[in-house]
């Protein structure tokens, strides 16, 4: 063997193989979950990793939403298929094969057909999986039933992991051990939210029909039960009452059966003209930077994406205090928390940001802070590196 030959063996045996990493996630919309996959996904250290990720195409066409985000950051999908009637063992097999393709080290799974999916594959191909469970929470029978399959599938998978502290205790009260359990927060890229001047900023409102003396309040979340919109559309009714100059943009798709509801509650309310639902917007930055004050009551959260979003817009931001939010959201300082259910404790709290806009504009930037300094994405996806060599080494 020459003397350059050798030294290139030797060069490559002393390099290190990256961690091939295949994330999972089965997705009915563009939510909190999809954004962190894609933020994990595009901020993970290349030189020490391969990342991939799949979805489950084909129920509906629901994933397209998801899938058009990851495109737009320069993330391919590859396809899982399945269909409205939940073939899981042909999507485990589908999964084993892009395994052995990709010779991936890793499957990251994230949500409920997720991780079950991820747990079969284990009976197709010799790999090591990684679990993340976003929230337990208090949903209908449907999803009740599915996240029992959550619990069942997590059992057989190498590692479970947490989005937050309440969701990391609610897991080991459910029986895992804590030395099982590992916390990986979403994190959140705050230096890509930018921010207008204030002469930018008026006329971006202007061209979207928002007068200069009205207080624009902005909600963005899934049109599902648990977000509470129904409380919201209540609470704002009592904001309007004072402030007739108020407005309110709820962002977001979901169930149109349910949204068709809360339109006929706005128009019962005499607030037609005051509340807008504005559907999905791929981009929330201008929104974000039209709004004065976010409004998020809810009776299950983790720690919500949206809200990462408007801390890093330096919002004001009121939020009912379920799950994980006080992880982010310190009452008085980064936000406000209200009690759930509290309909007037929360219009009270956004009364009180309209005639305050001093505190209004301190708890923003707070906010901002907070999320840049304390919640980076680079000390999310370090954690999230750290435990696939954790798990590879088990």
């Amino acid at each position: 063997m020459s003397a350059a030959v050798s030294s290139y063996v030797t060069s490559v045996a002393r390099t290190p193989k990256k961690i091939s990493v295949l994330h999972i996630i089965h997705s009915v919309c563009h939510g909190g979950i999809e954004s962190a996959v894609i933020n994990w996904v595009r901020f993970l250290d290349r030189s020490e990793l391969n990342v991939h990720v799949a979805c489950f195409m084909g129920d509906r066409g629901r994933e397209a939403a998801f899938c058009q985000a990851a495109e737009r950051v320069g993330i391919t999908v590859l396809p899982i298929p399945w269909t409205k009637y939940k073939p899981f063992f042909r999507a485990a097999r589908a999964v084993a094969q892009m395994v052995r393709d990709l010779d991936v080290d890793i499957v990251h799974t994230h949500s409920y057909y997720g991780d079950a999916v991820g747990a079969l594959t284990k009976l197709f191909v010799p790999v090591k999986t990684v679990s993340t469970v976003y929230v337990w929470g208090k949903y209908e029978f449907h999803r009740q039933l599915m996240q029992a399959m959550d619990w069942t599938a997590l059992h057989f998978v190498d590692k479970v992991t947490a989005h937050c502290d309440d969701t990391y205790e609610k897991t080991v009260r459910l029986g895992f051990h804590p030395e099982q359990v590992t916390k990986l927060i979403a994190g959140f890229p705050a230096h890509e939210v930018t921010r207008l001047d204030s002469d930018a900023r008026l006329a971006l409102r202007r061209s979207m029909g928002v007068n200069d003396d009205e207080i624009l309040m902005l909600n963005v979340a899934r049109i599902h039960p648990e977000k509470a919109h129904d409380q919201l559309i209540h609470s704002f009714k009592k904001v309007h009452e004072k402030h007739p100059n108020a407005r309110l943009w709820i962002a977001g798709v979901g169930w149109a059966e349910l949204e068709q509801q809360l339109q006929t509650l706005r128009d019962q309310l005499g607030l037609t003209d005051k509340i807008t639902f504005i559907g999905f917007h791929s981009d929330l930055q201008p929104l974000l930077n039209m709004a004065d004050i976010m409004t998020h009551p809810s009776h299950v959260e983790g720690v919500p994406i949206a809200i990462l979003l408007g801390m890093s817009a330096g919002l004001p931001i009121v939020i009912s205090d379920v799950g994980g939010v006080r992880e982010t959201i310190k009452h008085n300082r980064t936000g406000i928390l209200i009690a759930e259910n509290d309909e007037a404790g929360f219009a009270d709290q956004v009364n009180h940001l309209i005639e305050d806009r001093d505190f209004a504009q301190r708890l923003g930037e707070s906010a901002r802070s907070f999320v840049s300094n304390e919640y980076s994405i680079n000390t999310a996806v370090t954690h999230v590196k750290d435990t696939y060599k954790q798990v590879l080494h088990q």
